[in-house]
């Protein structure tokens, strides 16, 4: 089972800054992730939705013979990651609690921050789960609908990315956290952009960074890890992929991969 892949999903590209840290500590590994482009964004959809977006995928995944799986996504991490470990065998893993545990160690003010979808920040995810390891803890949360749009067209550091950064993070820098955690793997790719307004006070907490981590153990943990060769990579999406393409070429800095277009009528037939 070493050989085989790992499997990523998420609503879009936000996912491929997991991928890009897991390719720095596991440069070995073969890689198949998944793009829901055309259901996008995930954040304005319903918990029986995304658990029924997120059990497709998995057994999309699962035909392509992965030997674990990443919900590179926060809403469906939020939404479907209990059921998706009931439902499945294979070791899944989220990027909440990653990014929880790395929050709860560098806050020094007891006061974190979160920046999310509308679904996540409703869903209260993250302040349950800090306080599950440290009540003390006030954590801030605030939704930012307008990030995964900017991302995903390419709108990493532009003026206008950074207007809507500042009204989106105006009421967390009056709370005066201390750490701030990027409740969505979108926002990774916004780090620069957050990191200025926020000031050299805030720590950034990257759940694509602490999850790679995770996942590293417990691939280590089950022996799989994947010792020699080279890493084979395939991606695939639901949206149209010459434009997500361009995009993830540029996130990946690599041009030696192809997205592959998968049809909703093909996903919904794994349920």
């Amino acid at each position: 089972m070493n050989e085989q892949p790992i499997g990523f999903l998420d609503s879009g590209l936000g996912g491929l800054s997991v991928v890009k840290e897991v390719k720095k500590i596991l440069p070995r590994e073969n890689i198949e992730y998944f793009a829901d482009n055309q259901r996008q964004p995930y954040g304005e959809k319903s918990q029986n939705e995304l658990i029924n977006y997120t059990l497709q995928i998995i057994n999309f995944l699962i035909k392509k013979r992965i030997k674990a799986c990443v919900i590179a996504c926060n809403t469906a991490t939020a939404a479907s990651l209990k059921q998706a470990r009931e439902c499945f065998s294979l070791p899944i893993i989220g990027v909440i609690q990653p990014a929880v545990w790395d929050a709860v160690k560098k806050t020094l003010n007891k006061r974190i921050g979160v920046i999310a979808t509308e679904f996540t920040i409703k869903n209260e995810v993250y302040p349950k789960e800090i306080k599950k390891i440290a009540p003390e803890i006030e954590v801030f949360s605030n939704f930012c609908p307008k990030f995964v749009p900017l991302v995903e067209a390419g709108k990493f550091n532009t003026p206008e990315t950074y207007k809507v950064a500042q009204k989106y993070l105006k009421p967390l820098k009056e709370a005066q956290i201390d750490t701030l955690i990027l409740g969505c793997t979108h926002y990774s790719f916004l780090k620069e952009i957050i990191s200025e307004i926020m000031g050299p006070g805030v720590t950034l907490i990257d759940p694509a960074m602490s999850t790679s981590i995770i996942l590293k153990e417990a691939l280590n943990q089950e022996r799989l890890l994947k010792g020699e060769g080279e890493s084979k990579e395939n991606y695939y999406t639901t949206g149209l992929p010459e434009k997500v393409e361009k995009i993830a070429k540029i996130i990946l800095d690599s041009h030696s991969f192809e997205i592959q277009k998968v049809k909703l009528e093909e996903l919904e037939q794994n349920i």
